[in-house]
């Protein structure tokens, strides 16, 4: 009879062998439909897919590290870091049916490099991300808290591609998704909200926009276009509310 108290050690112990042995292609099973994972290797709890599709669109590659308890709890804990050609983010994310959410989310991404995403055509610069919080049901970001640098921005649609500056988003990580808009030096002066609509994939800002000595003349010349339409408070700057889409 001795020998019976032996078989639930046996037994947790053969099923801790086997975990241990669950092959990287396991993962597939935790992540959301439209994401697709390829060239997988190393086992589920340290593993790295070498290919990473997102709504069919190439999207480099993934390394992560597994947390097994949490799995207990139906959700999948893991450390990501993920790389594509000059775009490298790290992050904790807690998957879960239905939704994601991450932590500690840094890395630095070319703009030019989400146009193969269809987010920000004809923009260039680089983000540089520092969010503490983020949550997604998959089909429209939740809440986000934390901030967003970018610099040396500039776009093909405004000013012939002139120089714009650098910039400061932070995130308040409220449910209605608001954050506040600086720049951190260059040709503009801007100090706004920026409000977004994730569901739509559509955003407003709106605040106050004046152009810097020395800013190029083209980039001033839109700026006075603005003023002609909008005027000039007492300090010179123009009001805007201006709409995008992502």
């Amino acid at each position: 009879m001795k020998y019976w108290t032996l078989v639930p050690a046996a037994l947790l112990i053969a099923a801790g062998v086997l975990l241990a042995r669950l092959p990287a292609a396991v993962i597939k099973h935790f992540v959301p439909p439209f994401v697709q994972l390829g060239d997988l290797s190393g086992s589920i709890w340290h593993g790295v897919a070498g290919r990473v599709a997102i709504g069919g669109s190439n999207a480099g590659a993934v390394e992560w590290r597994l947390h097994p308890l949490d799995l207990i709890r139906g959700t999948a804990d893991v450390d990501a870091h993920w790389v594509d050609h000059r775009i490298s983010l790290r992050a904790n994310a807690r998957i879960r049916p239905g939704g994601l959410s991450a932590d500690a989310i840094r890395g630095t991404v070319p703009i030019t490099d989400l146009a193969a995403f269809g987010v920000a055509p004809g923009w260039r610069g680089t983000a540089h991300l520092d969010l503490s919080h983020l949550k997604t049901d998959y089909t429209r970001i939740e809440t986000i808290e934390g901030s967003l640098r970018l610099s040396q921005l500039s776009s093909s649609l405004i000013a012939g591609g002139a120089p714009l500056g650098d910039y400061l988003v932070r995130f308040d990580g409220g449910a209605a998704l608001r954050a506040r808009v600086r720049d951190t030096g260059g040709p503009l002066r801007l100090r706004a909200t920026a409000t977004i609509d994730s569901s739509a994939g559509r955003g407003t800002i709106s605040g106050t926009l004046r152009a810097r000595t020395g800013a190029a003349p083209a980039l001033a010349s839109v700026v006075d276009q603005m003023a002609q339409l909008r005027g000039r408070d007492a300090t010179g700057a123009v009001p805007v509310d201006l709409e995008f889409t992502y």
